[in-house]
């Protein structure tokens, strides 16, 4: 592909964000902010009514929401009311918060197992990440040796890939391996104790595609610049 028309292609999909594509995404995260803020409400008073205990959890969120935001707004205008905002929800949050572990706790529920579960899923992530990297090698590895891949042939692979397939491609490998250690996360919950493996190795894999992704947009225009470098 020719570097005018892989530019006109990054352009048009908004891979590398101008000004207005920041304000733009910044609206966007607002706006999903406050749906979820909505939703997390309805759930907390749907479990209310039916005597769920969750309803704590799922209200917390709304403090925890109205906390962030005041510590934001008085990081930015130095203002105490935004300041004892942010205390005050935060509190709000935290007393809720306890009193639902507290009856998680009494049901069951070991606090030292849900900071393990943490921190397996950290390690796990940082896994997933390793993995990936060793797949991207091993990949080219392999065509080093069965396709005989070498400095100019790859450079005209490269030049014949757009930058957003390029992105495809590791993105690709990068499910690959969050899956594959999903896969493994399974069994390894049963065998340290956790009841429904399989539920928790699906929500690992959930939360960590998302904090993937997350980490992928918070460094995408200096990705996108590198291979963009690359293809010169």
């Amino acid at each position: 592909m020719e570097r005018s028309e892989d530019l006109k292609q990054v352009r048009d999909l908004r891979l590398v964000r101008d000004e207005r594509d920041r304000e733009v995404e910044a609206e966007a995260g607002r706006r999903a902010g406050n749906a979820v803020l909505l939703v997390t409400q309805l759930l907390a008073a749907a479990c209310l009514l039916q005597g769920d205990p969750a309803w704590m959890a799922l209200l917390s969120l709304t403090f925890i929401w109205g906390a962030v935001k005041g510590f934001c707004r008085f990081g930015q205008d130095r203002e105490k009311l935004y300041l004892a905002w942010g205390l005050l929800t935060a509190a709000g949050a935290a007393i809720l918060l306890g009193a639902y572990f507290r009856q998680a706790w009494s049901a069951g529920m070991s606090l030292s197992r849900l900071v393990g579960y943490a921190v397996l899923c950290r390690v796990l992530v940082m896994i997933a990440g390793l993995l990936w990297a060793g797949l991207l090698l091993g990949i080219f590895w392999l065509a080093h040796r069965i396709g005989h891949m070498e400095g100019d042939r790859w450079e005209q692979y490269f030049q014949s890939v757009s930058t957003a397939g390029l992105l495809l491609r590791m993105g690709a490998v990068m499910a690959a391996a969050l899956a594959a250690v999903a896969a493994i996360s399974a069994p390894l919950f049963a065998r340290l104790g956790f009841q429904q493996p399989e539920l928790l190795a699906a929500l690992f894999f959930v939360a960590g595609g998302a904090h993937l992704l997350g980490k992928f947009s918070r460094r995408r225009d200096e990705l996108i610049r590198k291979l963009l470098k690359l293809k010169r």
